[in-house]
């Protein structure tokens, strides 16, 4: 059995595979609840994506320090199981975006735009071509609450507000300003996505598939209406790393 543990921006996610990569166990809260987050016990090996800084991992570490079983932390390598890394210095690449692709890669096997949508919303280019894999690169933007948030936190009179349902039904003319921050919002990211499947595209000479992870999947892909696939992996960081330990320990045998 092994506990993989995402540390994202705002939230930490844990979940406990089983030897078939299917989650057997599953918890999560907010990183300023760490506390409260209660880690199962029944698990072998210990892998960790950071990117909430170097206080939070070593708290994670606390919590986790009774536990006999060994802990990798994971930093972007340059080459891991035929997925070539083109960040110019590898390591820099947040752990969560490779093990996101990595995810990408082993599920699909085919090139694709990899979004992954919190705090922030990552856009990354997968060009799998035969048994290679190449992440090209990618973008980052502020999520859509984010966007919201430095709205209503830089100007004197936009108002605070929430997303809802009703952004399923899109119109280019929004007619509040409620809905011209959240359109607004929500059309930035989806440009953003298109505009990377373009420019995959015609690298690669065939349309990408889409995958979109994150608690703001849903309106995402329901804002692109996009022809070409477009699915929602939950919980896509830690799938990948499921598959790094996979590698790692056929590596260490």
């Amino acid at each position: 059995m092994l506990l993989c543990i995402d540390n994202g921006n705002s939230k930490t996610k844990w979940a406990v595979f089983n030897s078939a990569g299917e989650i057997v166990d599953f918890g999560s809260g907010l990183n300023s609840e760490l506390a409260n987050l209660a880690f199962p016990s029944a698990y072998q090996r210990i892998i960790v994506s950071n990117v909430a800084g170097a206080a939070h991992q070593a708290s994670i570490i606390k919590r986790l320090a009774g536990s006999p079983a060994p802990m990798h932390t994971v930093q972007s390598p340059a080459d891991m199981a035929g997925l070539r890394n083109h960040y110019q210095v590898a390591q820099a690449l947040g752990s969560d975006r490779f093990a996101a692709m990595m995810a990408a890669y082993c599920m699909q096997k085919t090139s694709c735009v990899v979004v992954c949508a919190g705090t922030a919303v990552t856009i990354d280019a997968l060009s799998v071509r035969g048994v290679q894999a190449d992440f090209l690169g990618g973008w980052i933007l502020p999520g859509l609450h984010l966007m919201q948030q430095s709205l209503t936190q830089a100007t004197a009179q936009l108002p605070e507000t929430s997303f809802s349902s009703k952004l399923t039904e899109q119109t280019k003319f929004a007619r509040s300003t409620e809905d011209a921050m959240q359109f607004g919002a929500l059309n930035a990211v989806v440009g953003a996505i298109k505009e990377m499947s373009a420019a995959l595209a015609a690298h690669d000479n065939k349309p990408p598939d889409i995958i979109i992870s994150g608690g703001d999947a849903a309106l995402i892909k329901n804002g692109l209406a996009v022809t070409t696939p477009c699915s929602i992996v939950d919980n896509l960081v830690l799938h990948g790393l499921y598959f790094i330990d996979r590698n790692l320990q056929s590596e260490s045998q």
